[in-house]
């Protein structure tokens, strides 16, 4: 038998010559290897394949033979003589070609090379009417075929650039071309795809550019499957590719086995809420297990009191819906790290009920320590690595390592994921591996808390990603305590446009509320509140920190715990400073600017406090110095609180964690009863009210809150409606409250003052939401790169919340007894997440510079940790500026 010439290209060559087996594995295994991974992700009797071949109008089994022809020519540019002159080894199995220009990973890498090639390959030798069996115009053939294999020339995470020029010549030599033309073809006879004229018709290119994000995203994880050395192993003698097919297709089904990717997990049949949970429903609850389930995408939007049980509604309706087969998983995106570690473990004793036999694992997407090892050590382990290509381009099994040693990427692609709303939002903005996040949010239901906490540029995002998901079939559960009737009107908008229909133009204004948005109707339903969390919380105003500190003081005589919420982490320490003082050892500091391991030891000292089984003693003359932090999905429940004067929908927040938890006179949690404590007050610190303020209102005695919060004259008509009020009544002042700040007419009442302020607010909102335009996708174009102006790398700041405050991740280092410089989380699994810190740009430029005050280890640490090679590393005790201690944070000395 002849050897083909294809035979004589290495694609994959060992990192550690010493380990056992071949040096290197052939490029024509390495394809197929690809190529037999997409075949068993897009099974036929994969839901996935069905919905998209649905789409396509093609049958699921021709959708899979397509794709896989495709994957089987993804490593195309690795035919190049450039490329294969990367490695030498001593065979003389291998050819050896001599170009003009050597390798060049930045300039033209593989995948643009094989884009190159395919184009020469056609110029020479390539037919495509005899390829395909097609009696069409070669031109549209041609057209139809580059769109399906940009989806796998894409496999390292970004599209790739197109164009065919002398310099991308220059990389190659004509065998390259001949062998590389003979490769396509032997594949596409060993494959004989099953093309269909349709295929190339208008309507369905357009509808395969729709889908061609999905198939970017199967591409990018048969790649990464597809290079595992535990079921790929190394060979470089050479069979046909027909034998070697049955290999790898019998090796496929192991590795994609052990992924656990796409395994149906059957859900138990929803039954009845008390059954499901354990108590009584909310009206809301109740509402949840009730409402017909359609048989289509749905959006839920979801507004009631805080502590109505909006989280228990939600995995009520999400249950549902995967009983209804319109789902296999869900994600729990929440306003913060800081809050979704508190989530994960209200979801974690919960969920397992929700599924038939065993459960999915569950990933908490930002490194606890609480998660399940099942998914955890999903594609770390491998017989050996590969070789990097260059220095600056890794091999796919590099790249996988690090992508998923990364919890908060890898909770996207676990059933069942819960983090942060950012995660999922990347899922459309233009970042490599962009389309692997969207493939990991297929069918699954997207769970968002605290929508209104999202700013303009955010809620942009959201609502692209709304109408993304829509697109693919999924279901959407948004939960909030204070969404203002326009927000709500767009949100509803946006989902409608999906299905090419228009949001009506009346809208119930009732609080609670519940709204279903299907793919033909809107249905709203007015709702009660549970009567243990109606309330009317009674509201005085405090004018100074001396006012505030007496307040302190009366709490703490009384044995009562406090919280005092302030806007600013500079305003929290100066305040923890005044307070800790005086009451040593009952004061605890709770904000941002902590590494992530001291954040969650901090939150569940919190919860010690404040949780719902905090007893007498854990409570008694507490007092918890927070921010923002605060108000976000924690379960907390103070006795006493003051808050720093702050946006209307956040002090209802604020509020909501005020006698949150109903207590007898003990202090004890009961369920059930009406909270036996002395009626609940809200200490607002806040200016002085006046009808005709100056223009430094606000700053001139909350510098720092101005800076926090753009808007004096947004603040100042939360300060009118609360004095009028002289109290938050919940729920019958909700939407009060919110439209008298909200409204579409509120603007009109700002004082003359403060409209200078707010005029340069709304400027700011423009900016916000054009920004946000301009990082979306256009997703019309399909996955190609002129889809967006520029594509940015996995860990460039393109961020999915707006700040003219530029920030920092800082990786805090801390010295052992020894002299050793180590992690400040060094002993935790997730070491390095857990020591990261995020600072204001302007803080992180002044600190001591750990690469110049001590290189070499600089660049052992960078080595070890590759994810840390955008990062700062800080070793806070040389530091001659700032500080950091497990009590303060980050701090100035």
């Amino acid at each position: 038998m002849t050897t083909a010439s294809y035979m004589g290209y290495w694609g994959k060559a060992k990192k550690d010559p010493e380990q056992a087996g071949p040096e290197y594995h052939l490029l024509a295994y390495h394809s197929l290897d690809v190529a037999a991974v997409g075949w068993q992700l897009l099974n036929p009797d994969n839901k996935l394949c069905q919905e998209l071949a649905d789409f396509l109008q093609l049958q699921p089994a021709q959708l899979q033979s397509l794709f896989t022809f495709a994957l089987a020519i993804h490593d195309l540019g690795k035919f190049t003589g450039a490329f294969q002159a990367l490695k030498t080894f001593e065979t003389t199995d291998l050819h050896q070609f001599k170009v003009r220009r050597p390798y060049d990973g930045a300039k033209a890498r593989h995948d643009m090379l094989g884009w190159a090639l395919w184009r020469m390959a056609i110029d020479e030798d390539l037919d495509l009417l005899q390829l395909t069996g097609l009696s069409l115009a070669e031109a549209k053939i041609d057209k139809g075929l580059v769109t399906l294999f940009q989806t796998t020339w894409g496999h390292h995470g970004k599209p790739v650039l197109q164009g065919r020029n002398v310099e991308l010549e220059d990389h190659l030599v004509d065998a390259n071309i001949q062998h590389a033309t003979e490769f396509i073809k032997d594949v596409a006879s060993l494959f004989t795809p099953q093309w269909s004229e349709t295929f190339f018709t208008p309507e369905i290119q357009q509808r395969f550019r729709q889908i061609s994000w999905h198939l970017a995203g199967i591409g990018i994880l048969a790649d990464w499957v597809g290079s595992d050395t535990r079921f790929f192993q190394y060979q470089n003698s050479a069979v046909s590719l027909a034998d070697y097919w049955l290999v790898a297709l019998d090796h496929a089904k192991l590795a994609v086995a052990d992924t656990g990717l796409f395994d149906a997990f059957p859900v138990e049949p929803f039954s009845t809420f008390k059954q499901q949970f354990g108590f009584e429903p909310t009206p809301l609850q109740q509402w949840a297990a009730e409402v017909p389930i359609q048989n289509c995408p749905q959006l839920f939007i979801l507004e009631d009191v805080t502590g109505a049980g909006k989280t228990e509604a939600a995995l009520t309706l999400t249950q549902r819906i995967m009983a209804a087969n319109l789902a296999d998983g869900f994600y729990f995106g929440l306003p913060s790290m800081a809050t979704s570690n508190a989530m994960f473990k209200r979801i974690l004793r919960h969920y397992h009920q929700m599924y038939q036999g065993n459960a999915p694992s569950i990933v908490l997407a930002h490194g606890a320590r609480d998660m399940e090892q099942s998914f955890r050590d999903l594609f770390q382990t491998s017989a050996f690595s590969d070789a990097d290509y260059l220095p600056d381009e890794p091999t796919a099994t590099a790249v996988c390592h690090q992508w998923f040693a990364d919890s908060r990427k890898k909770a996207l692609l676990a059933p069942v994921g819960v983090g942060t709303l950012d995660q999922a939002l990347l899922a459309v903005l233009p970042r490599r591996h962009q389309a692997l996040r969207m493939i990991g949010l297929h069918r699954k239901v997207l769970i968002f808390d605290e929508v209104h906490a999202a700013d303009e540029y955010m809620l942009v995002l959201l609502q692209d990603l709304l109408q993304l998901h829509a697109r693919q079939g999924g279901s959407v559960i948004l939960l909030t305590a204070t969404l203002a009737e326009r927000q709500r009107k767009e949100l509803i908008t946006r989902w409608l446009d999906v299905f090419g229909l228009t949001a009506p133009t009346e809208s119930n204004n009732s609080f609670p509320l519940a709204t279903q948005v299907g793919n033909q109707s809107v249905l709203q339903s007015a709702l009660s509140s549970r009567e243990d969390v109606c309330r009317q919380l009674q509201v005085v105003f405090l004018h100074s920190v001396a006012a505030c500190l007496a307040r302190v003081e009366a709490a703490v005589s009384l044995g009562q715990s406090i919280v005092w919420i302030r806007n600013s982490v500079a305003d929290a320490l100066m305040a923890y400073q005044l307070v800790s003082t005086q009451f040593p050892g009952q004061c605890l500091l709770f904000h941002s600017r902590f590494t992530l391991l001291d954040r969650q030891t901090t939150e569940s000292s919190v919860l010690t406090i404040l949780g719902k089984t905090s007893t007498v003693k854990e409570r008694a003359g507490k007092i918890i110095i927070t921010t923002q932090v605060f108000q976000e999905s924690l379960d907390a429940d103070a006795d006493v609180m003051i808050s720093d004067i702050c946006p209307i929908d956040d002090l209802i927040q604020r509020a909501g964690r005020l006698h949150r938890h109903t207590r007898d006179t003990y202090g004890c949690y009961q369920s059930g009863i009406q909270d036996q404590r002395q009626k609940p007050v809200l200490y607002l610190h806040c200016p002085e009210f006046s009808e005709s303020p100056e223009t430094n209102w606000l700053s001139a005695q909350f510098r720092n809150t101005e800076l926090v919060y753009r808007s004096p004259g947004r603040l100042w008509l939360g300060l009118r409606v609360l004095m009028q009020q002289g109290a938050i009544r919940m729920p019958e002042d909700a939407r009060l409250l919110i439209e008298s700040v909200y409204g579409e007419k509120a603007t009109q009442d700002i004082p003359e003052a403060l409209q200078t302020a707010e005029q340069l607010h709304f400027g700011e909102i423009q900016r916000k939401t054009n920004k946000a335009m301009q990082q979306t996708i256009d997703w019309h174009q399909g996955y190609c790169a002129e889809s967006h102006v520029c594509w940015g790398e996995d860990d460039s700041d393109i961020s999915t919340r707006y700040s003219d405050m530029e920030s920092v991740e800082v990786i805090v280092l801390k010295r052992e007894e020894s002299g050793q410089i180590i992690l400040w989380a060094h002993d935790q699994q997730n070491a390095l997440a857990l020591s990261k810190l995020k600072l204001p740009k302007h803080h992180a430029d002044k600190l001591q510079d750990f690469a110049k005050s001590l290189p070499v280890k600089a660049e052992q640490l960078k080595a070890h940790y590759k994810q840390a090679r955008f990062a700062m590393f800080w070793l806070a005790e040389d530091d001659q500026m700032f500080c950091y201690s497990t009590e303060t944070g980050f701090s100035k000395k």
